[in-house]
């Protein structure tokens, strides 16, 4: 098979554009979403004419350009279009897809100098002629080639003009993690943002604020391929929009370059309380506070005592003043036991039962174990060896101390029905 020659498939749009300027601009504005995307406000300072074309580059390729909204300028007609032309070289490190001696092959694309170098799920494969190779843009590794937006505008004051642009984009997202030190009697939580950046662009100095809440992603109208054409009736999008959520500005600008970068966004001390839950498995360790700091974003929380790391566990969104109620893991020297000593069938749709439950102390020390009994149906205990508290509809709470180096015990009867 003879060998052809490569066509990308990004071309670039070949446009006679008369721009008087574009000078740059201040620092981007940007509200990141934990959801994979984000919201890109941007001010430039162009040139302009009465009318004509504004050509405005350096914009991501996962932007969803039916998004955009144009402030300072009145435009008739926009068209969004690659800078820059790719060749099979720039697709080292994307997946791709290769067409060669009439089969179809996917993998990454290790080389492509001599030949292609393809790592595919059967093994490397090496072409030294193919038909046609095919790649997503938006996949391409190295961040190099950008969108610009062709602006036909008209009715301008000429001069030196403000133009705002701003837009939605994939591939910003955020997640919050934690790290609580326990002392004695406070703990000390630090909250950490790790920002991943996709887009192929740099925002150096960005004032980025989070938004954290359910907030139900855009979706792309427009996914593929160059030379999109729109009518200059957008809604404007509001940021007043995240009031239902939480907002978390950062005070001082951040450089949100390509890749994955931390940032720490919250710290304090808190009071906190340890207490011991047996709810039919192990007996588990619980760490307890009540957010006193700020609205915290969901994520990970992971627990350190005397420095050495004790467990994890995630918390959802938590407003100020609600309580954080975190089990971290398994107890070593705490075991329970339950056990159904008796059932019976009362009517047809009426059932007694009597549990036992056990609980043992390895330790040196008196502890109180907090056992949840979970209860089908319409319920209600004829016999009880302990006082209890009704939790919910289907659960009760024990609050049982257990001697050291000892076990307690606590049984009860429910009589129940569907």
């Amino acid at each position: 098979m003879a060998e052809r020659k490569v066509i990308p498939m990004l071309r670039t749009l070949a446009v006679g554009v008369c721009v008087l300027g574009v000078l740059g601009g201040a620092a981007p504005v940007i509200a990141i979403y934990s959801g994979g995307f984000g919201h890109i406000t941007e001010t430039r300072s162009a040139v302009l004419a009465q009318e004509g074309d504004l050509l405005l580059e350096d914009f991501p390729l996962t932007m969803l350009v039916d998004s955009v909204v144009l402030r300072g300028i009145k435009l008739t007609r926009m068209e969004a279009m690659s800078t820059r032309l790719l060749t099979v070289a720039d697709w080292v490190g994307a997946t791709v897809v290769v067409y060669a001696h009439g089969e179809r092959f996917q993998g990454l694309l290790l080389a492509a100098e001599a030949g292609l170098v393809l790592s595919t799920a059967d093994g490397v494969v090496f072409f030294s002629a193919y038909d046609r190779i095919v790649t997503s843009p938006v996949v391409y590794p190295g961040g190099r080639d950008h969108l610009a937006l062709r602006i036909r505008y008209r009715d301008a004051v000429p001069g030196l003009t403000e133009v705002g642009v701003s837009y939605l984009a994939e591939g910003l997202s955020w997640t919050a993690t934690y790290a609580a030190a326990l002392g004695e009697g406070m703990l000390g939580l630090q909250g950490m943002a790790t920002f991943v950046n996709r887009t192929g662009i740099d925002f150096l100095g960005a004032q980025v604020s989070l938004v954290a809440g359910d907030v139900y992603r855009p979706i792309p109208k427009v996914s593929d391929g160059y030379g999109i054409r729109a009518l200059a009736s957008f809604a404007e999008f509001d940021l007043a929009a995240v009031a239902e959520y939480h907002r978390y500005a950062f005070p001082a600008a951040v450089d949100l370059t390509q890749g994955v970068a931390l940032v720490p966004f919250v710290s304090g001390d808190l009071a906190y309380t340890r207490a011991y839950r047996f709810s039919g498995g192990p007996v588990e360790v619980r760490v307890r506070f009540t957010n006193d700091l700020a609205p915290l974003p969901a994520g990970e929380v992971r627990v350190y005592d005397e420095g050495l790391f004790v467990g994890a566990a995630t918390i959802g969104h938590t407003p100020r003043g609600q309580e954080v109620d975190l089990a971290i893991g398994a107890v070593f020297d705490l075991t329970g036991e339950r056990v159904q000593e008796l059932r019976q069938r009362l009517a047809d749709n009426l059932y007694r039962d009597t549990y036992r439950v056990t609980l043992r102390s390895a330790k040196d020390v008196p502890v109180e174990i907090e056992v949840v009994e979970s209860i089908s149906g319409t319920w209600t205990i004829t016999h009880t060896s302990l006082p209890y508290e009704r939790l919910d509809a289907q659960r009760i709470l024990y609050k049982v101390t257990v001697p050291a180096g000892g076990t307690a015990e606590v049984r009860y009867t429910v009589e129940w029905r569907y």
